[in-house]
């Protein structure tokens, strides 16, 4: 997990993601982009068409999977950067947020989940297990704040700390809105529409 700060942020934003995930989804981009180049260059028969499209549906799942999942605070609001789904959740509006297997938020009765850094009890586990391992190379108080800790606990943390330095008191809580990110619905519906297309003209 990292916490960083994006160019096209807002001033102040903080973002949390999942490095792993995006390094795996841009290793997928890079090894799709080669092989493109190579079909382009040697592919001279409907089979390369049909690879071409797969390779592109792949580039599709990978941003919608790998790349664009986040969570984004700034001052007015945490933005869920789901799949195919935006959540903006206003600091008035939000009760708490919860960890465990993911980042929750609390509205009222609504409970909104994160995608990024989802957590299985697997992974909590070999966490527990590496922080046990680490125990005696770091500072005894190090390693008490850092023993059986999951980047998603590190993250409902800080945006604990984040609702209690910008939720105000008075006014009226603002509403929380869903959209749906029509960037990625069209990464995934494009190249799949292809993918059909083209398999379905090969077996003609």
């Amino acid at each position: 997990m990292s916490a960083t700060v994006f160019p096209k942020a807002a001033p102040g934003a903080r973002t949390f993601l999942s490095g792993g995930i995006r390094f795996c989804g841009w290793a997928w981009i890079v090894f799709a982009v080669l092989n493109l180049a190579d079909l382009a260059w040697r592919g001279r028969d409907m089979a390369s068409v049909v690879a071409a499209a797969v390779m592109l549906l792949g580039c599709g799942i990978a941003y919608t999977v790998a790349l664009r999942p986040r969570v984004v605070a700034d001052d007015e609001a945490v933005r869920f950067h789901n799949l195919l789904r935006d959540v903006r959740l206003p600091w008035d509006a939000i009760d708490r947020f919860e960890g465990g297997d993911a980042v929750y938020a609390y509205v009222g009765e609504e409970r909104h989940r994160a995608f990024v850094l989802q957590t299985s009890p697997r992974a909590r586990a070999r966490t527990e297990l590496k922080a046990r391992r680490e125990d005696k190379k770091l500072p005894e108080a190090v390693a008490e704040y850092m023993r059986g800790r999951t980047a998603t606990d590190f993250t409902v943390e800080q945006l604990r700390e984040l609702a209690a330095e910008r939720k105000k008191d008075e006014g009226t809580p603002g509403t929380v809105t869903s959209t749906w990110a029509w960037p990625a619905i069209m990464a995934l519906v494009v190249p799949a529409a292809l993918t059909v297309v083209t398999i379905i003209i090969a077996s003609v």
